[in-house]
């Protein structure tokens, strides 16, 4: 009886896999205040597929690569069972983790590290603190999730939707621009953008006044009991390997990624301390 009802199992375990792995694959690539439409973004993101595909060993039709632009279009897709995939934001990794049962699977490497940190840029002279901050506009393209904001980026010690007024524009550039003129009291960047700004001269007219701790850069998750573990791990070593290789080289260039790497143990421990708390 021990025997048949281990068999029963293994048969079960495998029949799942099987119906998992024969269903389309959706993976959605959700970049949260980008300006680039899903149209502009699709020559893109059927290449990116096309060369993941091959590299896992999914066949032509059993996958489907889907953009978004904005948080909440991200949120919505994932709601479809097809979803097994999701290069998302922190904030919605931290905020769905429970019900999509996301799961890590790679960091993005940028600017030679994977993490990165926030920063409230002010122009120079206007403001000191965060605290002189308060009830003034905070602006850029990153602003459209409060409750982030406030657990993560501010860790606690503020409420960003209440402490300041936060204004979401589709390009950072722009909010930068809008702060040197003093058209806008601050601006929230995260380390690529910094960097960006450092080679215009538009960086000498501004100043941080805040730094977040270091956050990962979260690169892939699966969504568990959506996709089998092996799958997902075939996708892993694919992204892994993709920004050496002479092919792959090109698209990490257009998605401003250096590469990616394998989650650590305990990588995003803190950050779902904070997001807890």
């Amino acid at each position: 009886m021990k025997t048949f009802l281990l068999a029963a199992s293994a048969l079960s375990v495998l029949l799942l896999g099987l119906s998992l792995s024969a269903q389309e694959r959706v993976v959605v690539i959700c970049q949260t205040g980008s300006v680039t439409s899903p149209e502009e973004a699709q020559p893109y993101i059927d290449g990116f597929g096309k060369y993941l595909a091959g590299k896992a060993g999914w066949a032509p039709g059993s996958y489907r690569i889907q953009f978004e632009n904005s948080r909440e279009g991200g949120l919505k897709a994932l709601d479809d069972t097809k979803v097994a995939y999701g290069t998302l934001s922190l904030g919605i990794f931290l905020q769905g983790e429970a019900k999509y049962r996301f799961k890590p699977l790679v960091l993005a490497r940028v600017g030679g590290k994977t993490s990165t940190k926030y920063r409230v840029l002010v122009k120079k002279g206007s403001y000191k603190t965060l605290d002189e901050l308060k009830g003034k506009v905070l602006t850029g393209n990153l602003v459209d999730d409060p409750v982030y904001l406030s657990k993560v980026v501010f860790a606690g010690k503020y409420q960003a939707g209440q402490h300041f007024t936060l204004k979401q524009t589709p390009r950072a550039l722009r909010a930068l621009r809008n702060v040197g003129k003093g058209k806008a009291d601050a601006a929230l960047v995260d380390d690529l953008q910094f960097s960006s700004l450092k080679q215009l001269p538009l960086f000498d007219k501004l100043e941080a006044i805040y730094e977040s701790e270091e956050v990962p850069n979260l690169g892939l998750v699966y969504l568990d009991g959506r996709t089998t573990e092996a799958d997902a791990r075939k996708l892993a070593q694919a992204l892994v390997g993709m920004c050496s290789d002479p092919v792959g080289k090109t698209m990490c260039k257009d998605f401003n990624v250096e590469g990616f790497e394998a989650v650590p143990p305990h990588a995003l421990d803190r950050v779902k301390a904070l997001y807890g708390k």
